[in-house]
């Protein structure tokens, strides 16, 4: 039946495309994972992106060359990505923002901060919000931000943002490529929009984009 949900939004989707010029977007068989075809204006750094301005980030520096234009992590319809991050000072938060790009549905994403449980992977939920994906999947590019209550964060203890979306929403977190190399980051995914997670697998290339301030 999920499948099922999935693939007459990724129709619905498809029909959009026709109209609005976006490129078009395909579900893996697995539906956990979707892409684009390559096409001119496909993404890169996200606009609005100010390096430096985060107490943590593995968002990509580089203007161009940043992101693979075509492929990202499905979001939405129970499905969603977690990375874990570990702060190298102490700090407090109230802002998380994630690469996110639409496809169709209100466009809204959600957040969440969660401890880990121990053993690299997501445990308790520490703090949540909302956002808008201002940028369709395959374009260049965005940032979701989300308002979180006021939350301190340990240098050198893994915490990690999750990223899921409403049922009945499409969205795609673009995988990221430069400065991520050697540059291993856990990742989860869950199936039932963050009820449970699965067990975090180290990942070099194909992360998120994520940041805190």
């Amino acid at each position: 039946m999920l499948k099922a949900v999935l693939l007459s939004t990724a129709a619905l989707a498809l029909i959009a495309s026709a109209a609005d010029a976006r490129p078009q977007v395909t579900l893996s068989k697995d539906n956990r994972f979707v892409s684009v075809m390559p096409h001119s204006g496909g993404q890169s750094a996200p606009a609005g992106h100010v390096p430096g301005s985060y107490v943590v980030s593995t968002i990509d520096k580089s203007k161009v060359g940043s992101y693979f234009c075509c492929y990202g992590n499905t979001i939405g319809e129970g499905y969603g990505v977690a990375e874990q991050f570990i702060p190298s000072a102490n700090a407090t938060v109230s802002e998380i923002f994630a690469g996110v790009g639409y496809v169709s549905g209100t466009h809204q994403v959600t957040l969440t901060l969660y401890a880990d449980n121990g053993s690299n992977s997501p445990g308790k939920k520490l703090a949540s919000g909302t956002g808008s994906a201002i940028t369709g999947f395959g374009f260049c590019c965005g940032l979701v931000k989300a308002k979180i209550k006021s939350h301190s964060l340990t240098a050198g203890t893994p915490y990690w943002v999750a990223i899921t979306a409403p049922v009945g929403d499409f969205d795609a977190a673009g995988f990221q490529v430069n400065n991520e190399v050697n540059d291993y980051h856990y990742l989860a995914y869950t199936s039932n929009s963050g009820s449970t997670w699965g067990t975090g697998f180290s990942e070099t290339e194909y992360n998120p984009a994520i940041g805190m301030r």
